[in-house]
């Protein structure tokens, strides 16, 4: 193991600790799992907020799976702060049968096709960003468990860095989800592999992203307003700093399977069991 993943790994741990530890004390707090399956993009986004009210009003956690049929382009709420040059193109969506949907959480656009999106609602007191760390970490978990023999897997690690992101959006950059990765974003080889995006409500966390299986996401410069040599960068830009579990793998992995991986890195790094 070289030096990096050794001090990634140091830090998992030490963020699996934490996060067990505290979720430990929450004692009685109850968490549910739902795989809610395929739905629209509006279905899928109103679903998350129904989930963040029941956990105000019930006091339950929730972890949800899901799908997206049509495929979707979600697109976060503050996003036309940086869209100016690249909009999305709704007559050739339309056409194509695509989707669109307002995300209620910031971040880029993304392509739902080809992926698992999971979503965590919680409350909780923690910073955004350690919130976001501890259900990385779960997730990066829940990852390595699809072949847990496979030392293909265990190179998955966190962006250590933050981006730039006013230079990007100014480049236009900032607007597609998958090509750029922020800190503590779960990365193969420096590629991205899970993009998420989240948003609290009064002290009730809500995050949601996409975990890769598939390479369709790419597809989404298709939709973009604009000339074709930014489109042919822009596509550059996306096929080299993403990648999939399909392409991870060299082989067809399916939902189920990681579906099943990730459910047992959230009761293990959390140290919880869903009813």
């Amino acid at each position: 193991m070289n030096a990096e993943l050794s001090e990634n790994k140091q830090a998992e741990t030490a963020i699996a600790e934490t996060a067990a530890a505290e979720t430990a004390a929450a004692g009685t707090a109850q968490w549910e799992f739902i795989d809610s399956g395929f739905n629209t993009g509006r279905f899928n986004m109103d679903f998350d907020l129904e989930l963040v009210e029941r956990c105000k009003n019930e006091n339950i956690s929730f972890l949800r799976f899901y799908r997206w049929k049509p495929y979707a382009i979600s697109l976060g709420y503050n996003q036309t702060k940086f869209t100016a040059g690249h909009k999305i193109d709704t007559e050739k969506c339309k056409t194509d049968g695509i989707d669109i949907v307002d995300r209620p959480t910031g971040g880029r656009a993304v392509l739902h096709s080809e992926e698992l999106t999971y979503s965590v609602i919680t409350k909780s007191d923690d910073a955004v960003h350690e919130m976001y760390r501890k259900i990385s970490l779960a997730l990066l978990n829940g990852l390595k468990l699809i072949e847990p023999e496979n030392t293909e897997l265990q190179e998955l690690s966190f962006t250590k860095e933050m981006p730039d992101l006013l230079k990007l959006a100014k480049t236009g950059m900032y607007n597609l989800c998958f090509n750029t990765s922020i800190k503590n974003e779960i990365n193969f080889k420096g590629k991205k592999l899970v993009g998420s995006a989240q948003r609290k409500f009064s002290g009730i966390v809500l995050q949601h992203g996409s975990v890769l299986i598939g390479k369709h996401h790419e597809n989404i410069v298709s939709y973009l307003l604009t000339d074709e040599k930014v489109k042919d960068k822009l596509k550059k830009e996306i096929e080299q700093k993403t990648t999939c579990l399909n392409d991870i793998l060299k082989r067809t992995v399916s939902y189920e399977e990681t579906a099943s991986a990730l459910l047992k890195g959230f009761e293990k790094t959390l140290n919880i069991s869903f009813k």
